[in-house]
């Protein structure tokens, strides 16, 4: 089973690059912290800096991983550290709403004005319909992902 992680309001950049790596990754900046807790008792790791939440969280057996203090980076190379993350190449993910990508059929995306020409590979969102393809900022995507874990994406 593949780890699923909930981020509070103060780690967006976490969020963002665990979704990168292809982890199903709740970003939540406009909850209360007893919904915050109902959705990670469906099994997700909670990521915070708030001490509140994170002792209310635990109390009801929830797992912590309490960042107060950290900057974003440090928050991300302890995830990876301590659940020993890496890229999930087969469950890639939308960054801007968790949703999952499909590989976008050629056919399809020669009559999408979205798609960029030239590129062998696309993405398309299931849920928004955002694209995705590796294009030149994939170089710092994949030497980030490298420097993190250690592995090439």
């Amino acid at each position: 089973m593949s780890l699923k992680f909930l981020v509070d309001s103060m780690h967006g950049y976490v969020a963002k690059w665990l979704r990168i790596m292809g982890y199903d990754t709740l970003y939540l900046n406009t909850v209360d912290d007893e919904n915050i807790v109902q959705l990670a008792l469906n099994g997700r790791i909670l990521v915070t800096s708030d001490d509140e939440l994170a002792k209310i969280a635990e109390r009801k057996g929830v797992e912590v991983v309490l960042t107060k203090g950290l900057t974003e980076e440090e928050v991300l190379r302890l995830l990876v550290e301590r659940f020993k993350l890496v890229f999930q190449k087969d469950s890639l993910r939308c960054t801007v709403c968790n949703g999952e990508l499909e590989p976008l059929p050629p056919e399809e995306a020669e009559k999408n004005p979205e798609a960029p020409k030239n590129v062998d590979l696309l993405w398309r969102c299931k849920v928004c319909g955002k694209l995705y393809w590796r294009g030149s900022h994939w170089r710092n995507i994949s030497r980030q992902i490298l420097n993190l874990t250690g592995s090439k994406p």
